[in-house]
């Protein structure tokens, strides 16, 4: 009898345990990148406060290193609701709104100051981007910083645009292809997850990519040179399904926007940390980082300038007023 009791006690549990899971309401979410990655913890910080500030009737479930969905599968697994939400770079976005990829165009969008004021969530540019994506079925709820682009090559650094003549240069995204090409080199579209095997390999001379992939995925180990170019911006957008958000209540809503908002000011205040951190980790592993002068860095600007018009022409009409509200933007932050 005491047996029988002990088991009715553990099987009341299950079943009490199965219905407050079904009464919650599961999100998932699909990263590209590992756990232990910044991007991840901040997915991390925001299931923990979902879930505090709803008591449990929001249960979040992330599952990182591209587990369900690579970066590029995102977009449309979360589109057409195959998962509830996912984290992809935003250049991956640009196959269905090309205006995205405003944040790729070379040299647009070059400083820290720049970038912090275009991302904010009441900029303008923000705005358009986000009413747009929501617009495919895929709602933004908040952006992570990447970082700056910087420029990995072996055997000689590439610090002016004549030193690309002739290079396959790894990219990602239509804008950096067509940089890449303009300034005389062969760009080839790699993914992030394959740039390690395409360096060591020698598929490609360099390659293009955020400072922390650098230290996550150890690049340093198979290139040896790292210009700061700094020609363009690099960021992830959590999105989550439209429809999905559309069923659920106010209260559970608010409880999203606002832990987005939390989590999203934490990783923006902390990356330059996080960059320079992976930078000092870089320099010990022996890559030679080359900053560069402002004659390299003008000439630059000057041979990538006619892309801007480029962007504006395959961007629509969403594109014109990007490029607007950047220019503006610019002026203000110049004055």
């Amino acid at each position: 009898m005491i047996q029988f009791g002990l088991l009715s006690l553990v099987m009341v549990g299950l079943v009490t345990f199965g219905t407050t899971a079904d009464a919650a309401t599961k999100i998932r979410i699909t990263m590209q990148l590992p756990i232990t990655s910044p991007l991840s913890q901040n997915l991390v910080s925001f299931k923990e406060k979902v879930e505090a500030e709803s008591n449990g009737d929001l249960l979040v479930e992330i599952y990182p290193a591209a587990q369900l969905f690579t970066d590029k599968e995102v977009p449309t697994a979360v589109a057409s609701g195959q998962i509830e939400m996912g984290s992809a770079s935003l250049v991956r976005f640009a196959g269905t709104i090309p205006a995205v990829d405003i944040f790729s165009v070379p040299f647009l969008f070059n400083s820290l100051e720049l970038v912090g004021a275009a991302t904010d969530p009441d900029s303008k540019i923000r705005q358009l981007i986000d009413q747009a994506m929501a617009e495919k079925g895929a709602r933004p709820l908040w952006w992570q910083p990447y970082g700056l682009t910087v420029l990995l090559t072996r055997g000689k650094p590439v610090t002016h645009p004549d030193h690309m003549q002739g290079l396959k240069i790894r990219t990602f995204g239509k804008a950096l292809e067509m940089f890449v090409n303009t300034v005389g080199g062969a760009a080839t579209n790699i993914a992030a997850s394959r740039q390690y095997l395409a360096y060591e390999r020698g598929t490609v001379d360099g390659g293009m990519t955020g400072m922390l992939s650098v230290q996550e995925r150890k690049l340093f180990d198979v290139m040896d040179h790292l210009s700061m170019t700094h020609h363009s911006d690099i960021e992830f957008v959590v999105v989550i399904n439209e429809r999905f958000w559309q069923q659920l209540d106010q209260t559970h809503r608010d409880i999203l926007t606002d832990a987005a908002r939390q989590v999203e000011k934490e990783l923006r205040v902390e990356f330059t940390k996080i960059e320079e951190k992976a930078t000092q980790i870089a320099i010990k592993n022996g890559l030679e980082i080359h900053h560069l002068s402002a004659e390299e860095k003008a000439a630059w600007e000057r041979v990538s300038a006619p892309l801007r018009e480029s962007y504006v022409k395959n961007a629509g009409d969403i594109g014109v007023e990007l490029m607007l509200a950047t220019e503006a933007l610019r002026d203000r932050l110049a004055r």
